[in-house]
C-alpha cells in the first residue's frame, strides 16, 4: 500500500505566487525610482540654494563680479570670479536632467548691493517631474515654485 503526500503545490499554484511577487517587485522598484529622483532633485536644490547665497555674500562683500554659469552639454554650473576668472568650485547634476532658463538670464549675477541683477525663473526636468525654481527682483534667494 502506498501512501500519497498531498502536502505539496501544484505547478500552476507556484506559477501564480511567483506572478503575484514579480508584480509588487516591478510596482515597488518603479516607486523607488521615482522617490530617488525626488531626493536628487532636493538635494540639488538645496546645495544650489546654498551656492546662490554665497554667490551673493561674495559680490556684496568683495564688490566685484561674481557669476554661476551652467555649463548644460557637460551636465554641470560653476562660479567664476569676474567673467572668465577663476573658477571657485563646479557642482555636477545628474545626467538624464534638462535645465531651462525660461525667463531667467544666464549666467546668474548679483549686484554689489546684493540683489539678483536678471531676474526670472528656470525649469528642471527630470527623469519624471518638471521642477520650477524662481530667482525674483530685489532677492538674494530662489524659490521652488512647488
Amino acid at each position: 500500500m502506498m501512501l500519497h503526500n498531498q502536502r505539496g503545490f501544484t505547478l500552476t499554484e507556484l506559477l501564480i505566487a511567483l506572478s503575484v511577487c514579480s508584480i509588487i517587485i516591478a510596482i515597488s522598484s518603479s516607486y523607488a525610482i521615482k522617490t530617488y529622483d525626488t531626493l536628487q532633485y532636493k538635494q540639488f536644490t538645496k546645495q544650489f540654494h546654498q551656492d546662490i547665497l554665497y554667490l551673493q555674500q561674495l559680490a556684496f562683500s568683495q564688490n566685484e563680479n561674481f557669476y554661476l554659469h551652467f555649463e548644460r552639454q557637460h551636465n554641470r554650473y560653476h562660479i567664476r570670479q569676474g567673467g572668465f576668472g577663476r573658477k571657485l568650485f563646479v557642482r555636477n547634476y545628474p545626467e538624464h536632467w534638462v535645465i531651462e532658463p525660461n525667463t531667467l538670464e544666464l549666467p546668474i549675477e548679483f549686484s554689489h548691493k546684493g540683489n539678483i541683477k536678471k531676474p526670472g525663473t528656470m525649469q528642471i526636468r527630470t527623469r519624471f517631474q518638471t521642477f520650477s525654481i524662481i530667482c525674483p527682483f530685489g532677492k538674494g534667494r530662489c524659490y521652488d515654485a512647488t
